[in-house]
């Protein structure tokens, strides 16, 4: 799936943009909210645009002080780093988040007003910053929360993926029952197959081996055997092939050793290039 790859692939980046569209949202709403607070009774000195200028300033410094926040979580891993030592740095992580966050919010709404004509009050900066230190020492333990976690959940995923997984190795060769007698049919030696019903005819050596198997099951047991589906009715041993032409159609033609020609399906034609372009074993 497209996102999928794209989210380990671009991992930070997307977990940015989602921090970046959550705040978006939230903070507009919040100003809305704040809005409609400050205009209950009817009458406010409160312009529309300041609610705004509030949510988004507080949201702006936030995402400037996320990736501080990534380095410092890379930096003490909850895994590695001793769990006194963990509460501590936390602590005065915490204190100086908070303090650039007030910081950098107040000086753009400073800033915000001036453009909009207008005077901007923080109030006490000992007693403000106190309260905001209670909502930024949440946002900075949800932070925290959703790094791990999304750490965890990936390097989970890698791991499963890294597990090896059997190969289930392809039959080297069929045990095939004609006229009443038994013959052993090498893989290697058979040139292309061919549907037939509920069996599959094994062309190998100018002889027929019917084989009761379905083509579309043998072509999957056989794929990592260097043998390639080319049409709903063929399959054929890439290491049989001599040449292939090419119609204008798409379709194409494949030449075997021994002279046979096979038709190649514009359906199948690319996969068939793929699997002459991968290494002969």
């Amino acid at each position: 799936m497209w996102l999928e790859k794209t989210i380990k692939q671009h991992t930070a980046l997307c977990g940015y943009i989602a921090a970046t569209l959550y705040l978006l949202i939230n903070n507009t709403v919040n100003a809305l909210s704040v809005w409609t607070e400050h205009n209950r009774d009817g009458v406010s000195t409160t312009q529309l645009w300041e609610p705004f200028v509030w949510e988004y300033t507080s949201a702006l410094s936030l995402l400037v002080l996320i990736p501080m926040l990534v380095a410092l979580f890379q930096h003490y891993p909850i895994n590695t780093t001793p769990p006194l030592k963990q509460v501590m740095v936390h602590i005065a992580s915490s204190l100086v988040f908070s303090l650039c966050h007030v910081l950098l919010m107040v000086g753009l709404r400073h800033l915000a007003y001036t453009w909009m004509q207008g005077h901007y009050d923080f109030g006490d900066y000992y007693q403000e910053f106190w309260y905001e230190y209670r909502k930024d020492l949440l946002s900075y333990l949800f932070i925290f929360f959703i790094f791990h976690s999304a750490k965890w959940v990936l390097e989970s995923s890698s791991d499963y993926e890294q597990q090896e997984v059997p190969l289930i190795q392809p039959p080297s060769q069929f045990l095939v029952k004609k006229h009443g007698e038994e013959h052993l049919i090498k893989v290697s030696e058979i040139e292309w197959y061919e549907a037939s019903g509920n069996y599959v005819n094994l062309h190998s050596k100018g002889r027929i081996y019917p084989l009761r198997e379905t083509l579309n099951s043998l072509s999957n047991r056989l794929a990592t055997a260097h043998v390639t589906r080319v049409h709903r009715r063929f399959t054929v041993n890439e290491h049989k092939i001599k040449s292939v032409r090419f119609a204008s159609s798409g379709d194409g033609i494949i030449t075997l050793e021994s002279g046979v020609e096979v038709n190649l399906s514009r359906r199948y034609k690319s996969d068939f290039k793929l699997a002459l372009e991968s290494p002969k074993t």
